[in-house]
This record gives structure tokens, sequence and C-alpha cells, in this order.
């Protein structure tokens, strides 16, 4: 493919036409030459002249403020016919990247609040455009802006970088500890306080649908979290009706604001507690004394940030979840996760805790695989946007 149709030497975020080696046109995009993304397509060729095309398509050829409001309300659209926002759920993606045509740009609600998580080159020249069309299309109108600084190096840009990198943990100070510094939010009912200048953009609403899976299961069961964070799946089991809830994280910032989300919930005191410690240490230690729990649920933070780390990474996941299945009753179930997308792209996850099962000397019945909730679209050719497996296994 080529470049065609600029007159002069584009600048980053200048719209450029896309030609393949025939000339023949293909769509636009934005372009960069910094980037190891030199043109991040915005539209094909026949979304705004074909004969599908419609008058509002064609209107946003090579505009991008045009471009970034209608897929901004498209991905309001998408939003509302999966029931996003409701009465019982605050929290969602309301736009995942390329799943929604925007590469580079992420934005999540939480309830009243909208955080944009910004990597590409093309969302910083034009932040002014999409707070707006954030703001006009959502009515809601406070809008964190988080660009990701070691990312927008990538793309030739600098910035002063409000919160933290994506796969760092936030300070305490910016995470947030008391309620007043977050934002109430509801999740099927569960209330949650989500934090916009914590990880990631908050709230980890990925995983929804999983721990509504769980939930289902957790009426009477003793249940541990592991790295729970904020204590999403924790929370979730108690309400459902859980009779003991231990969730266990490295992060005192994260566990004060799991113990906040206990009390926003008005859960019978004794019923969730939350054990800061290092999760192998903390589950050697339980295997040792003997502990075992109805449901466990594994969500490690990313272990293979890379494909390169991939092997390395199977052995860390094999070790990890050998120690969890060992602490799951007969009959109990085990939810695992990878947030890698090079392991969940490579297939193996499954495999690996199918190994782990045969170290720990148990069988597994695979009940459930699944990814990110539907407000997390995926772009079909880009695969690569595949980064959440959550395993459920029937353990005996």
């Amino acid at each position: 493919e080529k470049v065609v149709q600029r007159v002069g030497k584009p600048v980053s975020g200048d719209p450029v036409q896309l030609a393949d080696e025939e000339g023949q046109v293909l769509g636009w995009g934005v372009y960069n030459s910094k980037s190891m993304f030199q043109v991040r397509v915005m539209q094909l060729r026949e979304e705004y002249s074909g004969p599908a095309a419609t008058p509002e398509a064609a209107r946003c050829f090579m505009d991008m403020p045009q471009l970034i409001r209608l897929r901004i309300q498209q991905a309001v659209t998408l939003r509302a016919c999966l029931g996003l926002p409701s009465e019982r759920t605050t929290v969602y993606r309301l736009v995942n990247s390329e799943g929604d045509r925007l590469s580079g740009l992420v934005a999540d609600v939480l309830g009243d609040t909208v955080v944009v998580a910004s990597v590409a080159a093309w969302s910083e020249r034009y932040k002014a455009d999409v707070i707006l069309a954030i703001q006009e299309c959502t009515g809601l109108q406070k809008v964190v802006w988080r660009p990701s600084a070691k990312i927008l190096e990538e793309e030739g840009v600098k910035v002063a970088e409000e919160g933290e990198q994506e796969d760092q943990e936030p300070a305490e100070a910016q995470e947030g500890t008391s309620p007043e510094r977050n934002v109430l939010v509801q999740e099927e009912g569960v209330f949650f306080y989500a934090s916009p200048m914590g990880q990631k953009t908050g709230f980890y609403a990925d995983q929804r649908e999983s721990r509504a899976f769980v939930a289902r299961m957790c009426k009477g069961k003793r249940v541990l979290d592991l790295c729970c964070y904020s204590g999403g799946f924790a929370i979730a089991a108690a309400k459902a009706g859980a009779t003991s809830v231990t969730g266990v994280d490295s992060s005192a910032a994260a566990l004060a604001m799991a113990e906040a989300n206990v009390e926003a919930n008005s859960l019978p005191q004794g019923v969730v507690s939350f054990v800061k410690a290092d999760i192998s240490e903390f589950m050697k230690m339980s295997v040792t004394q003997g502990e075992r729990y109805d449901i466990v649920i594994f969500d490690p933070p990313k272990l293979a940030p890379s494909k390169a780390s991939l092997e390395r990474a199977t052995i860390k996941y094999q070790r990890l979840n050998e120690l969890a299945l060992k602490l799951v009753t007969r009959g109990g179930v085990l939810t695992t996760c990878s947030c890698s997308g090079a392991m969940s792209q490579s297939g193996t996850f499954v495999p690996t805790l199918m190994q782990a099962g045969l170290d720990a000397q148990r069988s597994i019945t695979l009940l459930r695989v699944a990814g990110a909730a539907p407000d997390h679209p995926l772009h079909p050719a880009y695969p690569e946007g595949r980064y959440l497996t959550a395993v459920s296994v029937c353990v005996m």
C-alpha cells in the first residue's frame, strides 16, 4: 500500500488517502511518520463512496472532526443496543480503539465521568474534538484525559501525563483511597468506587460478564478472590450470597478502595475480608495450611507483555494456576484469567491450565471460556485487540 493525494509533506495527524500498489484507492487515515502505525485507517472507501455509503459517512471523508463525532455517536448507539447504560449498570467501555474504528483511543464511562486513554498522536492533536463529541453524544460533561506518555513518546509526541502508565500501579496518593476522591458506579446492581486516575481508566469493565457468571455460583459458598484489586469479584460474590469471601492483593491502595466498596453495598460485617500479601506466597502458605475454597478467582496482572516474553510467562501462569487449583475443594470451581494479549492470541492458555491440573493432581472440566464483555468490540481484521481470556473449570 502507499499514501496518495497529499499536497506537501504531511505531519502527524494529517489525513491521507491510501492506495494499493496499482493506485486503487482503499480509504483514508491519519498519518504519523514516527509511529510503527504510519497510517491509522479511519474510513475504507466503501464506507464513504460505495453503493452503501450514507451522506453522513460521505461528509466525513478526510475530515477528522466530523469523523470523530460519527464514530463516537456510533459507539453510543452500539452501547444502547447492549443496554448500556441502565439503571443497574453505569460503568462501561464507550470507545474500544480499533473495535470502534478509532485506533489509539479508549474511553470508559464511570457514572457521570468519562475517562479517555490516549495513545496516538492524532488523538492528542484532535483532543478538543474528541472531548466535544463525547460531551455532545453522551450528555456527560466530565471528561478526564489520560494520555499515556510512554506510548505517545513512541508516536513522537511529548505530553505531561495525567495519572499513571497503563501497566504501572498508581501511587497511593493518586489512586485515591477515600470515596470522596472516586466515582460511585453500579454494575448489575452492585456498587463500586472507581478511580478516574487509578489503574488503566479506573475500572475493569471488561470482566463484567465473568463477574456475573461467577456470582451465580456463589450463594452459600466460601470464595477466594486472588489479585482482587478493588474487590470486583469479591463484592459481587458477597452480594450474591456467599457466606465467606477473602480478597487478596499486594496493593494497600486497592484494598482500601475494596473496603470502601464493602461499605457502599452495606454487606454484613465479617462476610468479606481482605489480605495484603504477595499472591504466590499467600497461595503457598494456604496450600501448606490445608485451606480450601468452593470458588477461587485468579485474575493476575499482565504476565506476558509481548510475544518475546510468552515462554517465560507460560511457566509462571502454569505454576501459579497449579497453586490456585490446589486451593479449590473437590467439585469446586476455579475462574482464572489472562489479560496478556500474547497469551490469549496464542491459544495456549487452556493447554497451560490443563498442564497445571496435571501438576496439581487435579482433573478439570471446562465450563466456560470467555473474553472481554461485548462493550469491548473487536475489529475482525485486528486480532491483536483480543487480550483477555477468562476460563472457568470444575475441579475434581
